[in-house]
């Protein structure tokens, strides 16, 4: 366990610390509200997968890893409502979430490609683009949420229409070449609407722009409309990441899937192949079980529901104190929660502290910020995680919610 002096010395010089570094310090902490990865406990039909493990690596041993890949596909399909991706080949199956963006960042920078990244998000995403050697600029979350008036004087039709947006996002996107989407949004929660989305992509592909989404928290919302229809019917140039990570307790057993339009898809290979070759059989076989036990059950019941509880418990934990939801993430679907520090607290960094004393690590909110990380306008967040096993995150929201009321 991390001592409080240890602590002490990690978050006095906090600022410069990247969130996945806290993630790694929560891993050793006695109540970790930090890392989102899930880690909650298996359902009973998913401990039948489990003690399946022996027939899965059987069956693995004896596939070809196109066959492991395009069973893995499949099954992520089905759950994710994306029938248009059934006949579609321009993909690659990375270990992780990160290697998926790792690609991405090395394509993007051979390509030279000016990219404008959401704001607030995690930000490993700056730090492997920004190490790729990619161009940035900002993007706001806000600014693809709600449209300037100016945007509607170009318009005869009312705010909310696809003309209003595509106004609004072609004055957002001139200086740029890239796009980088997380949708939902992490840390935030937020989503866009079908008509946004639409209006993204039509504007992308109008003006020659790239489009890059990272879908990773896809599964705790409802899958409204098929992203990838949208994507495809349009012709626009993207690259889009998905992941199993954040969702299903497989103890970082993951994959990654990374589909790109079809223009693009032999340059992706070249990179993909430099480093990975495949992903294994194995791991696909037993993730893609997950995916068929929860398309079986329901995405409400295999995960929504848990989330749920976990987030109206927390919420509960909250009231009257001295930090409350963020007025934008009330809705949030998504598996962590994005605070603000309503009192008492000088910053973030105090915050995390001052729980890290309490061995609670959460994750201060200024690093989301990644553009200007430090000033003013963001170090009053924090960003706390749910999907724990239920005894650990119960354990830590009670050490959460008393040295909040001790305050009071």
């Amino acid at each position: 366990m991390i001592t409080a002096t240890e602590a002490k010395h990690i978050f006095t010089t906090g600022e410069d610390k990247a969130l996945t570094e806290i993630e790694a310090l929560g891993l050793a902490s006695q109540h970790d509200l930090a890392n989102g990865h899930a880690s909650q406990e298996l359902a009973l039909s998913q401990q039948r997968i489990i003690a399946s493990l022996p027939e899965i690596w059987a069956k693995a041993a004896k596939q070809k890893s196109k066959d492991a890949e395009a069973m893995f596909k499949n099954a992520f399909l089905k759950l994710a409502n994306t029938p248009s991706l059934i006949n579609h080949e321009h993909f690659k199956i990375c270990p992780t979430a990160s290697n998926s963006i790792d690609t991405v960042a090395t394509w993007l920078a051979e390509k030279q490609l000016k990219t404008a990244l959401i704001e607030p998000t995690f930000d490993n995403l700056f730090l492997i683009l920004k190490r790729r050697g990619v161009e940035l600029s900002s993007l706001s979350e806000e600014s693809l949420h709600n449209l300037p008036d100016t945007a509607l004087d170009f318009s005869p039709l009312s705010q909310g229409s696809n003309a209003a947006y595509k106004t609004a996002y072609k004055e957002l996107f001139k200086e740029v070449d890239a796009i980088f989407l997380v949708n939902p949004n992490n840390p935030t929660g937020k989503v866009l609407t079908k008509e946004q989305f639409s209006s993204i992509v039509e504007t992308c592909a109008e003006t020659g722009k790239v489009l890059i989404l990272d879908n990773t928290f896809r599964f705790f919302v409802p899958q409204l409309y098929d992203t990838y229809k949208i994507l495809l019917d349009s012709g626009v140039t993207f690259l889009s990441i998905e992941d199993t990570g954040k969702v299903w307790p497989t103890q970082e057993i993951k994959a990654s899937l990374l589909f790109t339009s079809e223009n693009i898809i032999k340059e992706v290979h070249i990179i993909y192949d430099e480093i990975f070759l495949c992903h294994s059989n194995f791991a696909l076989g037993i993730l893609a079980e997950f995916l068929n036990d929860a398309h079986v059950r329901g995405l409400d019941q295999a995960v929504w529901n848990g989330v749920a509880a976990r987030r109206k418990l927390f919420r509960n934990k909250l009231a009257g104190t001295a930090l409350t939801i963020h007025p934008e993430s009330l809705d949030s679907m998504i598996s962590v929660e994005w605070v603000m520090i309503q009192d008492h607290f000088k910053h973030d960094l105090d915050l995390s502290e001052f729980f890290q004393e309490k061995n609670l690590v959460l994750l201060p909110g200024r690093q989301f910020f990644w553009s200007k990380k430090g000033t003013a306008a963001t170090t009053n967040f924090a960003r706390f995680a749910l999907l724990k096993p239920e005894a650990e995150f119960l354990s830590a929201i009670d050490v959460l919610a008393n040295e909040l009321g001790r305050l009071n």
